[in-house]
């Protein structure tokens, strides 16, 4: 067998189809069966470009299994059957799941004019259930990075016209589920805390107790006084020891006096609940203008 040398990079190979330095490599590489509406743009290295109608299976899967117009995709494809290809095999698409031992072909960004895409990679309903019928973009690899210099927005809407792109109503304001472990059950996918409006909860719950303990600790010093009073002891402080006897005299005065603190302490306690009343209604129930959670987005 003839020895090659790269030009470039100076590597020597006894194997013209080794591969090195991204030259011609031999490598199992199975035959897609390509359906008859579909032009596939194919790569030396399991690599493919499918333009077609929508399928996620064989030739009679999807919406263009199913003779729908207004169902053209685009499937970009690599490594087709994963990490054990047979050379020359006829294989359909293998979306796998995401719920099951069915990795399916090694990545894949597949784009549909319609689609049951939640269901094509077996995704679970979140809090928005699946979408079917609709224009739809899947993504799929072991591993998916999103990279931007000035920021991401990852955006949902109805947009101006309130329509899908099949001019289809939205009947509501749809949100955004991060599912890790593609497991929503019950009270496992909660919404996503609102940092500003928590912090503004917290603020004003931590200023009601404020107040409410120093309207207690009045409230005791007072009665602290009134109860030696009472007792006839003599109270002791800062002005020193009063006399027993000097309290006879006070004692109507205290009982006045503490008429009137009872009434200005009831009174600021109907404050304190009327007031907490009003944080638990703005920010801890949805229907509130500063709901501490998000509507709309979810995670577990």
């Amino acid at each position: 067998m003839a020895v090659t040398i790269n030009a470039f990079d100076g590597i020597l190979s006894e194997d013209p189809l080794a591969g090195p330095a991204n030259t011609r490599m031999k490598e199992n590489i199975p035959k897609y069966d390509t359906a008859p509406c579909e032009r596939v743009e194919k790569g030396q290295n399991n690599t493919f470009m499918i333009f077609g109608r929508d399928r996620d299976k064989g030739w009679a899967s999807g919406y263009g299994g199913k003779g729908h117009t207004r169902a053209g995709a685009i499937d970009i494809v690599v490594g087709i059957q994963g990490w054990d290809p047979v050379h020359g095999e006829v294989v359909q698409k293998n979306f796998g799941s995401m719920a099951n031992d069915k990795p399916g072909d090694a990545a894949r960004i597949y784009i549909s004019q319609r689609a049951d895409i939640d269901k094509y990679f077996d995704i679970c309903d979140g809090s928005m259930g699946q979408s079917k019928a609709m224009s739809a973009i899947g993504i799929k690899a072991d591993s998916v990075r999103i990279m931007g210099r000035k920021g991401i927005k990852i955006v949902t809407g109805q947009a101006p016209q309130q329509k899908t792109s099949l001019n289809g109503d939205l009947p509501a304001q749809f949100g955004i589920d991060l599912i890790a472990g593609n497991r929503d059950a019950a009270g496992y996918l909660q919404p996503i805390p609102k940092g500003t409006a928590i912090r503004e909860c917290l603020e004003e719950t931590v200023e009601s107790i404020s107040q409410l303990n120093q309207l207690l600790t009045d409230y005791i010093a007072h009665q602290m006084i009134i109860n030696c009073a009472l007792a006839g002891s003599p109270i002791t402080g800062t002005a020193g020891p009063v006399p027993v006897a000097a309290l006879s005299t006070a004692i109507p005065r205290v009982a006045d006096g503490t008429i009137k603190q009872l009434q200005n302490v009831f009174m600021e306690l109907i404050k304190q609940q009327l007031n907490l009343v009003t944080v638990k209604e703005n920010y801890l129930k949805p229907t509130g203008a500063t709901y501490i959670n998000s509507r709309y987005n979810r995670t577990n």
